[in-house]
């Protein structure tokens, strides 16, 4: 179990993650949303995908747990003079029910944001509470859209942190084992369809739809895409290591990759991405 929500840049996510908005046609698709919706939008980032969607909604509510991308988000929703998009600090896993109005929105959407959400909290059952959170703010026919890292999800680059990060330790004088890293340091979890199936079940909801896709994903910047992409994701596992011994384990994780991920020929990292994706109904 790991807290993530005062560790994000805002900087590091708009130069190395512009691709997370970006690849959302899908998802986006089956929230469908129109000039009638009131979408709570919950680990919305940058803010980037809420305001897109607010275009085509009568409003969305852009929160998220870290308070620097929810700075960057209205920062963003104020310039533009967006007037149909508020934006409020809430940790999706424990402070929806909490802090969300029943009924004020009749949909709940998220983006790449639960595999975080499930990384923070301690067991299934308070992931199956998320769920029952989300279920119970929504009004009958309200409809919860969702797409996050499913089962199997960058397994390449876990195999690869974990490595490094055991040996950086080792240097140290430290046996790191798997399930202390996994612990402490890891801050996703990326459910089977098979769990998310359950928790949607047991809170209630009707599931429409739900899918696994495997989804090759092309990183930001070309050569130095990998080491982009650890430092904005992956910056919980140098815990307890200097910036020396961070350099170092990246630079290593970056040379374990290129023999799985990095393309030669065309230039660039793509990463094992895995998606899972649903939509569910509250009858």
């Amino acid at each position: 179990m790991v807290n993530t929500s005062e560790q994000w840049s805002p900087n590091d996510y708009v130069t190395h993650a512009s691709f997370v908005p970006a690849l959302t046609s899908r998802v986006v698709s089956l929230l469908a949303p129109t000039p009638g919706d009131h979408i709570l939008d919950i680990g919305a980032g940058d803010g980037i995908l809420s305001i897109a969607i607010a275009s085509q909604a009568a409003s969305v509510h852009c929160t998220d747990g870290s308070p620097h991308m929810v700075e960057y988000a209205r920062a963003r929703v104020t310039e533009g003079k967006i007037v149909n998009v508020t934006t409020e600090v809430i940790d999706g896993g424990t402070k929806v029910k909490d802090m969300v109005p029943v009924g004020k929105y009749n949909k709940v959407f998220s983006n790449a944001a639960y595999h975080w959400i499930f990384g923070s909290l301690p067991s299934n059952e308070a992931r199956a509470k998320a769920f029952q959170d989300v279920y119970d703010i929504l009004p009958h026919g309200g409809e919860f859209v969702v797409e996050c890292g499913g089962h199997g999800n960058i397994g390449e680059i876990l195999v690869a942190l974990v490595s490094v990060v055991k040996s950086a330790w080792a240097k140290k004088g430290v046996a790191k084992t798997y399930a202390e890293i996994r612990e402490k340091l890891w801050p996703w979890y990326f459910a089977t369809n098979d769990e998310i199936e359950q928790w949607l079940k047991a809170a209630g909801f009707k599931i429409e739809l739900l899918e696994r896709e495997y989804r090759p994903t092309t990183l930001n910047n070309g050569d130095i895409g990998m080491k982009g992409w650890i430092d904005t994701f992956g910056f919980t596992f140098w815990e307890g290591l200097n910036e020396e011994e961070k350099d170092a384990s990246i630079a290593e994780a970056v040379e374990l990759l290129r023999g799985s991920d990095w393309l030669e020929t065309e230039g660039k990292w793509v990463a094992c991405y895995v998606r899972c994706r649903f939509k569910a109904i509250k009858e």
